[in-house]
């Protein structure tokens, strides 16, 4: 379900999905058993003080339609935010369908495609968490590995990006990042991951064979973990605009069910590309 039908880039992308034969569910579904998803609405805890007005009011946002329609599994994934900003996407997902049991924190991550090389990367977090600690930092890579297999098939191999590589500079973000690193080791064992370390060394086997004795990950890592938002959402913009991959995202991690956020400038193909990644999550 895609609720903001009233956005012309919507209503295009649908048609087209149609076409491409994915399921498109529209709104009338809510309206043919209103007062099943009024009566959910109730039961939820952040409306336990509510008026009738005030439950009236908040019907009226078409996102919270489709999300009681998403929480009642009437559809299958919510995909918004071409008129919304990234904070109303996850603030009502939260309310409306929780987290995730193995989650504490909602994160993100871009999907990185170049349609020339047959490459995907997996930045993460570009659009959520501003400043993680360690222990978020460490859920914000298991949750970008799993999204990468899902999406990939591919095994994922994680670098957790500083501007330090294995000690080169001492700093407290550096700190941070270590710190992360050996959460991870505790908890995944089992899923490649090495840092802290820069980009190039991560990237670039050369350079990782001069940096790093015995490398995890040799310079072929397919995840990359940012310290925090800036840098994330930096590196994927310059990735997009001037290595000219395509970026779908910001992609939420962390949610019971499949909602993703689409950016307020996105284009058609943006919607149809993560559409259309909602609609693998869930095959």
């Amino acid at each position: 379900m895609l609720p903001e039908i009233s956005d012309s880039r919507i209503q295009e992308a649908q048609l087209k999905m149609k076409n491409m034969g994915l399921n498109i569910v529209n709104l009338d579904k809510f309206y043919d058993n209103e007062h099943l998803y009024k009566n959910n609405l109730y039961k939820k805890s952040f409306t336990k003080n509510w008026t009738e007005s005030m439950i009236e009011d908040y019907l009226k946002k078409t996102l919270v339609k489709g999300l009681l329609l998403l929480d009642n599994n009437d559809v299958d994934c919510v995909i918004a935010g071409a008129t919304l900003p990234t904070s109303d996407i996850i603030r009502s997902s939260i309310r409306i369908i929780g987290m995730d049991k193995e989650s504490k924190w909602v994160t993100s991550i871009f999907f990185m495609t170049h349609s020339e090389n047959n490459i995907a990367y997996t930045y993460s977090d570009c659009g959520v968490i501003p400043d993680p600690n360690p222990e978020q930092l460490a859920s914000i890579a298991f949750n970008a590995a799993k999204f990468h297999q899902i999406l990939t098939e591919e095994i994922p191999k994680i670098a957790f990006l500083s501007f330090s590589t294995k000690g080169s500079a001492d700093h407290y973000k550096v700190k941070r990042v270590k710190d992360a690193v050996k959460l991870f080791s505790k908890k995944y064992p089992d899923i490649i991951h090495e840092g802290e370390m820069q980009f190039d060394a991560a990237i670039n086997e050369k350079v990782s064979n001069k940096k790093i004795t015995e490398s995890a990950l040799n310079g072929d890592a397919n995840i990359f973990i940012f310290p925090d938002l800036d840098s994330g959402n930096i590196a994927y913009k310059i990735t997009q605009y001037l290595a000219k991959f395509n970026a779908s995202g910001p992609l939420l991690c962390g949610l019971s069910k499949v909602v993703h956020d689409l950016s307020r400038g996105c284009s058609i193909q943006d919607i149809i590309n993560i559409s259309t990644i909602a609609a693998i999550q869930k095959t």
